[in-house]
Formats: structure tokens, C-alpha cells, sequence
């Protein structure tokens, strides 16, 4: 077949416009979620406390393998499952469906960690009050540098304001990020964020999800809904949910949602 001049151009045209979309970064999406599973006892330190402990072992398991999530934050860990650490609950409830999985420091009451589909880079601890941090690791997507944090904030007086504003202040810090944790904030706190520019998934364009059940059943009518996911303003929040799992319902809801990273 012969080329016409005229061919040959539409031709170049057309690979330039191909390459060109190729070389364009498409959006990246993530399914996330951030659980404070209370020690594995509805918020009592020491692990689960019945004789059944390796039956409600595999419903956390199973639960965990339900949602699907690309990245999963935890709060109040416990490196047992159960009170005698018969069961180690990293292996029994994680190590299945995560092989990447990242903790801080474990104290008395707090214990985060994140778990992840993807390799982090640069783990570190940032520490606000008491034993209260957030563990943190950089998540590289195509030349994308997303910054993951799961964090306890205190809900004491003493620390609680300082601590959400030296979040808000290491927040700024970076061009993408996704904040998961136990905030510990009543809804006008938590509307801070959005003033700040960042997007939350629990108060955003969806509204108020109830997270911290215990609370409504002892007459508040704020901070109730205390677990969130927060997120630079270029990751687009969609589909949130709180679900009741069956597991520790009566002190902590989860929260989940689906990102859309915009570059």
C-alpha cells in the first residue's frame, strides 16, 4: 500500500495523541478503612475475654475478608487476640489478606497500625500526647507520592485541641494524603478539616455517620461520630459507610469509603 503525504501526517497525529493519553496519569482508586477494634473486647485492654475465643477469631477474620479494602487503619490493637495471647491477632485476622502490614508502638491503650495491598515507604511514628501517634508510611503510584496516616487523638482536656491542631499542621505538609483514625472530635471539630481544604468522609458531602454507639446510648448528642477518613482536597471521597459488624458494635463502628485520586 502506498502512503500519501497526507496519510503519513494523520498517521504521526494520530500516535501523538495516542502517546499523549498513555503519558497522561489516570486516576488512581482506593477502597479504605479505618476500625478501632477496642483491644478485641468492646474497648477493655487484655484482649477477648470469653472461652470462645477462637470462633470470634475467624468472625473478625471473616469480616476483615468481607469489606475488600485496598488499605486498612486499626486502632486499639492487641498483640493477643484473646486475654491469655493464645492467638496472635496479627496472624489470625491480618496476615491472610495483607502483606503489608505496619505498627507502631504498642502501649497500654493505643496501638495503630495500617494494612495494606500496596508497599509503604518511610514508616514513622508521629506523636502527639500521652501515648497518643499517628503511624505514617508513603504509598509511590506512578511518581504519586500518598501519604498514609492512622492516628489516635486524645479525647483528654489537656491534650485533646493541641493534638488536632499539630494534626491539622502535619496534614498541610503533604500534597496527597489519607488520614484514617479515631479523632476523638465532636461534629464542629470535625467540620474544621473542611475548613482547613481537606475533605472527611464522616460530616463531608454525605453527612454524619454514628461511629461510637455507646455514646448515644448514655443521651450525647454530639461526638458521636468520632472515626473518620480524611483526605487531601484532590482525593475525592464517595460511597462511605459505617457498618455493624457484630464484633465490637458497642464501642466502635468502622468507617469505610472509596477514593478517587485526581493528578
Amino acid at each position: 500500500m502506498k502512503l500519501t503525504i497526507k496519510s503519513v501526517l494523520c498517521l504521526l497525529i494520530l500516535l501523538s495523541v495516542v502517546q499523549a493519553y498513555a503519558q497522561e496519569k489516570q486516576p488512581i482508586r482506593l477502597k479504605v478503612g479505618t476500625y478501632n477494634v477496642g483491644h478485641f473486647n468492646q474497648g477493655v485492654t487484655g484482649g477477648f475475654q470469653g472461652r470462645h475465643f477462637k470462633a470470634e477469631a475467624l468472625k473478625w477474620r471473616a469480616w476483615v475478608s468481607s469489606q475488600s479494602l485496598d488499605i486498612l487503619g486499626v486502632n486499639e490493637w492487641n498483640k493477643g487476640f484473646d486475654k491469655d495471647s493464645t492467638l496472635n491477632a496479627e496472624d489470625e485476622i491480618l496476615k491472610p489478606f495483607y502483606n503489608y502490614r505496619y505498627f507502631g508502638e504498642a502501649h497500654t491503650w493505643i496501638f495503630n497500625g495500617i494494612n495494606s495491598h500496596y508497599k509503604l515507604k518511610n514508616i514513622r511514628q508521629k506523636n502527639w500526647f500521652g501515648e497518643y501517634y499517628a503511624i505514617v508510611g508513603d504509598l509511590v503510584i506512578d511518581g504519586t507520592t500518598i501519604t498514609i496516616l492512622s492516628t489516635h487523638m486524645p479525647w483528654q482536656q489537656q491534650w485533646h485541641k493541641e493534638s488536632l491542631e499539630l494534626l491539622i499542621k502535619e496534614l498541610k505538609n503533604y500534597e496527597y494524603f489519607i488520614c484514617m483514625g479515631d479523632i476523638n472530635a465532636i461534629d464542629e471539630e470535625q467540620l474544621r478539616f473542611m475548613s482547613e481544604g481537606f475533605n472527611i468522609a464522616n460530616g463531608g458531602n454525605q453527612g454524619w455517620f454514628l461511629t461510637a454507639p455507646s455514646g448515644k446510648l448514655n443521651g450525647k448528642k454530639d461526638g458521636l461520630s468520632i472515626d473518620n477518613i480524611i483526605t487531601s482536597k484532590n482525593i475525592k471521597i464517595m460511597n462511605v459507610s459505617a457498618p455493624y459488624t457484630g464484633l465490637n458494635d458497642q464501642d466502635h463502628l468502622p468507617i469505610t469509603a472509596d477514593l478517587i485520586i485526581t493528578r
